[in-house]
C-alpha cells in the first residue's frame, strides 16, 4: 500500500500540465521578409497514461501556466498546442506566423504501466514593419 501511494504522490508531483513560454528579441531584429522578429514561442503539454492508452493526468488546454491538470481526459493533441499558438499571436498583434515546428515525445516507467507522453510545439511570431 505504501508503494502504490508513493506512486501517486509522484504523479502528483510531476503530474501533466499544459505550459508555454515566450522569449523577446530586441528591437529592430529584422527578419529576411523584412518583419520585425518579435518573440519565439514554446508550447508543452504533458500527460501520464496507464497501459500507455489510458489517461491518468493530462494538461488542461483551459489553464496554460496554471499548474492545472485535468483528471483521466486525453487532451494531449497537436490541435490543443495550435490553439494556445494562435491566442498568444492573437494577444501579442501579430501578423505572421513562422517556423512551426512540433514533436511527440514518450516515454514508459515500469515496463509498459506507466508512461508519459507530450506534444512540444515552437513557432516565431513576427510584425510586418
Amino acid at each position: 500500500m505504501k508503494k502504490l501511494a508513493a506512486v501517486f504522490c509522484l504523479l502528483a508531483l510531476a503530474s501533466g500540465c499544459m505550459t508555454s513560454e515566450i522569449s523577446r528579441t530586441p528591437e529592430g531584429v529584422a527578419g529576411d521578409g523584412g518583419e520585425t522578429h518579435l518573440l519565439t514561442v514554446d508550447i508543452e503539454n504533458v500527460g501520464w497514461f496507464f497501459f500507455d492508452i489510458v489517461p491518468i493526468l493530462c494538461g488542461d488546454p483551459n489553464g496554460v501556466n496554471k499548474v492545472s491538470s485535468v483528471l483521466f481526459r486525453d487532451t494531449l493533441t497537436l490541435q490543443n498546442n495550435l490553439d494556445e499558438l494562435m491566442r498568444i499571436a492573437q494577444r501579442e498583434g501579430t501578423y505572421t506566423i513562422g517556423s512551426v515546428m512540433s514533436h511527440e515525445v514518450s516515454e514508459s516507467v515500469w515496463v509498459f504501466l506507466l508512461s508519459r507522453h507530450g506534444y512540444h510545439t515552437s513557432a516565431t511570431l513576427m510584425k510586418k514593419q
